[in-house]
């Protein structure tokens, strides 16, 4: 029976070892992951469990459908068009210009023109129109422009026909009804699809779409597939060989007596259990093979809704820490970097080095000084000096080469005499790559002749 017991015991220390090995897997993915690849995986994981709720920040909704249910609200309104122009991302304003070239191919009278010019300048990144029309109208008449509603109206419509399609609409929902063509045999079923039921098709309920809608599953299927031809942000294909944006997952502002370090959650989404899966997994009115699926689904959205939050937590203590060593730089700026060693930090917050690797891996910090990657406050020293770490060195020098008076250009040689003065030595060959580093050209190219 010892025997016996033992055995059963080894067994259930597997299968516990067994379901272990991939939820720590899946923590360790998802604590690498970068703000801006965090929702793709979070939506892809939603597409497969029903039992776990995605919704997005920026548009409210449940990210587990192939687009958004509920309308986009409008960005909070601004005082002048003026201020949300300056508002708007650098992404946008390329919109803008891409646009502006598509209507100048069509053939508008002038003030219809300037109209329909003045839309593509409220613009988001995404090919959006949010402010509303009392906004429009107000920004519109200091700006000059004749016309009430009517002329608003007339110009919105000529700018919803420019290509791509999709473009002036107000939020993803209207984006999408534009890009269909009412002459399509599946229009009518695909409006109805985009309008209502995005969310039930996130959670795989096609049976109950289908008789809803009066068609088969397959149909379903079918229309499903059609609407991955349209895209929920129309100037998407505009921006496609732009680099992303950089998305930090920190924030750090001044406060009181010091600096404040958070995430930034506004544009993280929310992960939650899906509470209707959950009471089914409970219902015992319910086959016992189907109950024990739902669980085992339920089980699996509360990994990813644990790693998520084991990931802000693990982030958010390892920046704190980074920072405390930083401080210097946050005071000061760049060239103010002192040495801190990823085991340091690590020993500190009671972390393996390699989870403190993957918590910085492809994180960004937004600083009082800019946006940088977190992994570069991990600096070795530099020289003989312990103090100055490699990025510091390297500031020193583009300050120097900045100082130099453009008709003697420094050398190489002497910045490398230069750092001496300060305590520094270096190699020729390490200032030379510096420079290079730095965009900076040799002397003799740098040279002003009057």
């Amino acid at each position: 029976m010892a025997n016996s017991g033992f055995g059963q015991h080894m067994r259930q220390s597997q299968r516990q070892e067994m379901l272990l090995q991939p939820r720590m897997l899946q923590a360790i993915e998802i604590l690498a992951l970068p703000a801006q690849d965090l929702d793709a995986y979070l939506r892809a994981a939603a597409e497969e469990n029903e039992a776990l709720s995605v919704r997005s920040p920026e548009l409210g909704v449940d990210l587990g459908a192939p687009l958004p249910r509920e309308r986009a609200r409008s960005s909070e309104a601004t005082a002048r068009h003026s201020a949300m122009l300056e508002s708007q991302p650098a992404r946008a304003r390329s919109v803008a210009d891409q646009v502006e070239e598509e209507l100048a191919s069509r053939a508008l009278d002038a003030p219809l023109a300037a109209w329909v010019r003045f839309l593509i300048g409220c613009l988001d990144a995404n090919g959006f129109l949010k402010p509303s029309d009392d906004e429009l109208l107000a920004w519109a008449g200091e700006r000059g422009l004749e016309g009430g509603r009517e002329e608003l109206g007339r110009a919105l419509a000529e700018l919803q026909k420019l290509e791509p399609r999709g473009i002036g609409a107000r939020d993803p929902i209207e984006a999408l009804l534009l890009q269909l063509d009412p002459r399509d045999p599946d229009y009518r079923d695909l409006a109805v699809m985009i309008e209502s039921f995005l969310d039930e098709l996130a959670k795989n309920k096609l049976p109950q779409v289908a008789k809803a809608m009066g068609l088969d599953v397959d149909a379903v299927r079918r229309l499903m597939a059609r609407l991955t031809e349209f895209s929920p942000r129309p100037a998407a294909e505009l921006d496609r060989d732009a680099a992303p944006p950089i998305v930090p997952d920190v924030l750090i502002r001044p406060g009181l007596g010091g600096f404040e370090i958070s995430l930034d959650d506004s544009r993280a989404s929310t992960v939650t259990l899906d509470d209707s899966v959950r009471e089914l997994a409970r219902d015992r009115e319910l086959d016992r093979k189907l109950r024990e699926h739902l669980r085992n689904k339920v089980e699996r959205a509360r990994w990813i809704v644990d790693a998520v939050a084991q990931r802000r937590a693990t982030l958010l203590r390892v920046a704190t820490a980074v920072f405390h060593h930083q401080r210097p730089y946050l005071d000061q700026g760049a060239g103010h970097l002192v040495p801190l060693r990823m085991t340091d930090v690590a020993n500190e917050v009671g972390l393996h080095v390699s989870t403190v690797s993957r918590a910085v891996a492809g994180k960004y910090v937004e600083t009082p000084w800019g946006i940088e990657p977190l992994r570069r406050f991990f600096q070795g020293s530099s020289g003989h000096d312990p103090e100055s770490a490699r990025d510091d060195v390297r500031e020193l020098v583009r300050a120097l080469f900045a100082g130099e008076d453009p008709k003697r250009p420094l050398s190489d040689d002497e910045v490398v005499a230069a750092l001496e003065k300060r305590g520094l030595e270096l190699a020729r060959r390490t200032i030379t790559k510096y420079r290079q580093e730095l965009g900076i050209p040799s002397s003799y190219r740098r040279k002003r002749h009057e």
